[in-house]
This record gives structure tokens, sequence and C-alpha cells, in this order.
């Protein structure tokens, strides 16, 4: 008995013209099974017959208990099968890794096919337990899963998932992806008690901070273990030991400009310079003196950015600060004025006199939340444009709208690329910020093959080495079932060609992902138009040099056992 079928979309239809009433074709059928690893028969799971058209259409059916389904009446045609289950990796027919494109199914009229069998892999953790320094378990703290890659540039880890401790110290990561991972734990959101053996009268206790750790026990983040996590691969054991630190605090006030006799919404951020631990603090400073103060601190080096609205205009002001495991006070941070950013955006190549108008607006690149109008201005017909008080900082660029079917060729604050740099803006900037777009992008196309056949799978063009952590060079198509592809829309420049079994875009985001494949890549100069056609031999992902996990000394739990 197969299990109930709902269809969705996919129909027959019988159409009259001029009265007449054509012979439908022969309708088919599609039916199978899924089974777990252990060939046991998974219930409920959802399996989805796709058409393969540029506007798919879908019928969905649901297994029984034998792990049953099947699709009845179905046309002729084209399709796609994918089973989907809470707890389980997708499955797709065609390819044993549900990131790979998914493989065709040509159905002949008439013709029903009942020989699919999927095997779901189980989703993949980490789990571990998190100690004090006495061996006790630490409940309510935060554990993350950090994904190698860039971030402001510069190569560390990126967020991913977290979890928090339960009262037994234990914590899992389910249904995580396949993939590279750091573990930390995030200990510096919560005080730790702590009897102190003496305390002269007056004086407050001592206060302590488990401050941050990564596996296998390090507080840096270049010293973290990578794990390699495979699909439906559970790996335990991933435990910590904290250790409590003295606190830090630290006390200071904000100095507003010579001309201000006052000043509104004055804040001021801590930001942690760990690019993996996201702490961020804010707190108030108010008048007269404007002072702040943060509390509770584990020692470590530290970024204050301190914003102010002086007269209706936004004033910002940063200091670097390394804090050990006692009080700093008397840090000043002074406010700095805005200044104006002229600049000219220039449009090159062909129709470029169709192309006006537009706008240059900045985001701020610090991570810091900005709590006034983003800078912004129009661009003039003549391309010129100037965003007004632009405080200090670091910022991001978007210039809106970009040619129909160009591309943003270059930014430039005076001397410096801030296409693939950083931009700062201090108070002493006076350069000009020049843009130029391209109206027409490199068009780039191409087969897939193995061996001498063709085969599918997803083509990366990616910049060469010095521009590999610009990721807005990526460029991702997939191929057709012949193994065809086309890239639209890239930069010209130099770079290489990649073709992989599957692949999906956060994995370029990891700064030593390509490194095992670069010998398969074909270097490639792109202009700007249509570039000679290539052909591609595709490569596994799971060839990959990946690091392993070394084993590493188990502490005890309670039991006695042992990151664009």
């Amino acid at each position: 008995m197969f299990c109930r079928v709902v269809r969705v979309l996919i129909a027959i239809c019988c159409c009259s013209v001029a009265g007449a009433q054509p012979a439908p074709a022969d309708p088919g059928g599609i039916a199978g099974i899924v089974l777990d690893a252990a060939n046991t028969p998974i219930r409920r799971a959802i399996v989805t017959l796709s058409t393969v058209e540029a506007s798919p259409q879908d019928a969905v059916a649901w297994t029984n208990a034998d792990g049953r389904f099947s699709f009845g009446h179905v046309p002729a045609g084209r399709y796609q099968l994918r089973v989907n289950k809470d707890g389980y990796q997708a499955g797709v027919y065609g390819t044993a890794n549900p990131r790979a494109p998914a493989g065709i199914i040509n159905l002949a009229a008439g013709t029903f096919r009942n020989n699919f069998v999927f095997h779901l892999q189980g989703m993949s953790s980490i789990s571990g337990v998190v100690l004090d320094d006495d061996g006790e378990p630490v409940g309510g703290v935060q554990v993350k899963a950090l994904r190698p890659g860039f971030k402001r540039r510069q190569r560390g880890f990126l967020p991913g998932p977290a979890a928090m401790t339960d009262p037994t110290g234990r914590y899992r990561f389910n249904g995580i992806a396949p993939g590279h991972y750091a573990v930390a734990v995030a200990g510096m959101y919560s005080g730790v008690r702590r009897i102190n053996a003496e305390v002269a009268a007056g004086e407050a206790p001592q206060r302590y901070v488990y401050g941050l750790q990564y596996y296998p026990g390090s507080d840096r983040a270049d010293s973290a273990a990578v794990l390699e996590v495979q699909p439906g691969q559970e790996i335990p054991s991933i435990d910590f030991r904290l250790v409590a630190r003295p606190a830090a605090s630290l006390h200071g006030k904000i100095i507003l400009p010579m001309e201000a006799a006052s000043a509104t919404s004055v804040s001021v951020n801590i930001v942690y310079e760990d690019l993996a631990s996201e702490m961020n603090f804010g707190a108030a400073a108010s008048p007269p003196a404007y002072a702040f103060g943060f509390e509770q601190l584990p020692s470590g080096s530290y970024i204050l950015i301190a914003q102010a609205s002086v007269e209706g205009k936004v004033f910002r002001g940063t200091e670097h600060v390394t804090i050990g495991p006692e009080r700093l006070d008397g840090v000043e941070i002074a406010l700095e004025p805005g200044v104006d950013l002229a600049g000219h955006v220039t449009v090159e190549g062909p129709d470029a006199e169709k192309y006006s108008g537009g706008s240059v607006a900045l985001f701020p690149g610090d991570g810091v939340p900005w709590n006034a109008l983003l800078p912004r201005a129009p661009v003039n017909k003549d391309g010129s444009f100037k965003i007004a008080g632009v405080p200090p900082g670091v910022w991001d660029i978007d210039v809106t709208p970009i040619p129909r079917g160009g591309y943003l060729k270059s930014m430039r604050l005076g001397d410096e690329d801030v296409l693939t740099q950083d931009m700062t803006i201090n108070a002493s900037t006076e350069a000009e910020l020049k843009i130029v777009l391209a109206t027409q992008a490199a068009t780039v196309e191409g087969n897939v093959v193995q061996g001498d056949e063709p085969a599918r799978g997803v083509v990366l063009l990616a910049p060469e080495e010095k521009f590999r952590h610009v990721l807005s060079f990526y460029r991702f198509a997939a191929t057709d079932e012949k193994g065809h592809f086309e890239i639209k829309n890239a930069p010209a420049g130099r770079y290489q060609l990649f073709a992989f079994d599957e692949l999906e875009q956060p994995a370029v985001e990891d700064p030593e992902f390509l490194k095992p494949f670069e010998s398969a890549g074909i270097a490639v100069t792109l202009r700007e138009g249509v570039n000679d056609s290539q052909t591609l031999s595709r490569v596994s992902t799971a060839v990959a040099a990946v690091p392993k996990r070394e084993e590493q000394p188990q502490t005890a739990g309670p039991s006695g056992r042992g990151p664009w």
C-alpha cells in the first residue's frame, strides 16, 4: 500500500482548440522508498517531485510506515526528486550529496518507474561539557560554533550556531551543516561566584570572570582547533575547563569639542577585539562630566567608540585600550567632527551616456550600532556628490543603481583602493571618493566534463590570490544536465575557474578552502563583454586536505567520564 499523495500544481489539462479535444498522452508514475543509514524505513518523510523548467512546478507526497512513496498520473517530461525529514540531511536524486546539483529524471509517456531509493544521513552534531576549575558544571553559559572565514578582510572566525549549557554544564549543536568549525565558550557574559578569603573593611570584594576560551583550552583565536564535521557525524567530548580570573573594570569620560557647550545622545560602545567573540556592550555618558564605566570585563584588548550629537551633527571618537586584571581609570575619548566627503561617479562603456542619477550611501563597518541617519547623498547629473558630516570611522560604500548588465569597476579615496580595502575616515580626510561604474560586465561560458563525458556540477569563478578576501568578486553557476554553464556580471580582471561536484557559497569564506584545489583551476583573464569558452574538469570537494582533529586530553565530567 503506497502512501497518500498530495499533488500541487502538476496537473493534466485537456484544452479545447477550435472545438477539438485531443487525446491526452498516457500518464506515467514515479515511486520509491526512503531509508535511513541502517536501511530502516523512514515514515512521514516529505518527497517533492519538481518539473525542470524556468518556473518549476511541484508535487508533494509523504512516505508511509514502510518508507514508500508514489506519484501517479505523471505526464511525460523531465523531473527532479528530493526528500526532506526533520533530523536528517536532505536527499536528492542523482547525487549522494544534497548540496550537489540534482539529477534529471526523463520520464517517457506511460512509463511507471518505481526504483528510486533514498538513504538519508542523520544530521551532524558537536557536543561536550563545560566545567569550572574545580570540576563543577557551569550552566547557562554560551557556546559558539565558529566558521573560519574573512571578517573585515582579515582571517578569523565567522559567527555560526550557538547553544547554552544546561544545569549539568552540557551543550549540544544539533543539525549543523558539514564543514569546519572552531568551538568557543563565551563565559564573559556572566559573573563567577567565588568566596573571597579575606576582604578589608570598606573594600568591595574581588569579582571574577571566565572570559573567552577556544577548544582545546586557549584564549587566542589563532590557537583554536578546527574540527572537520562530516555528513551525519557526531563529534562528542569537545569539553572545556574554564578558569576564573579577576575581573577588570574601565572608567573614563568623553571629551567634547572645544566649541561645543553640550551634547545629546552621548553613548560609548566597548568592543572586544577578538573577532570571534562579538562582545559589544554599550553605556550612556551623562553631563556634565560625560563619564562612563564598564565592570566585570575579562582582560584583553578593546576598542572604545563614542558617539554624540553636537548641535545636530554627529561626532565620533575611538580609543584602543588594553585591560589587565585591575581597574583602569582616566580613559579619555575625544570626539571628532565629521567631514564633508566629496566625490564623483563616472560611468564607462557602451551607452554610458544613458546612465544618470543614483546615490552613494555609507554604512558603518566597525560593527557598532549606528544611532543616526546613515550618511547619504544623491549623485548629480554631472556625476558629483557630497556627503555632509561623515564621522570618523570605518565605512562601507553602497552605490545604486549599478547599470543593468554592468558592475562596480573601482572605488578610490585619493590614492587608496577602497573597493578591496577598508575606507577609514578621520578629521583630516580631504581626498575625493572617485567611483567608476561600467555598463558591460564580463561574461564567460563553457562546459564541465568528467573524463570524456559531460558532468553536472557547480562552477566557481574566484579572483586572483591577492583579492581572495574580496567576496564580492566571486561568482557561482550551476551546470545544466549537459554540463554547460554561464557566468554573467563579473568584474573584468584575472581569475581562476573551478568546477566542483558540489559547492555552497559559504565555503569560499574559509580562507583555506581553495588551497587543495589550486592546481585544478584554470587561469583566465576576463575582459568586459563575452569571453572565450572554457572546458573544465570536475573535481570533488571530498579530496580536500582538511585539518584533522587532534586527540586532546579529556577532562573528567561530573560522572567521572572523560565564522563577504
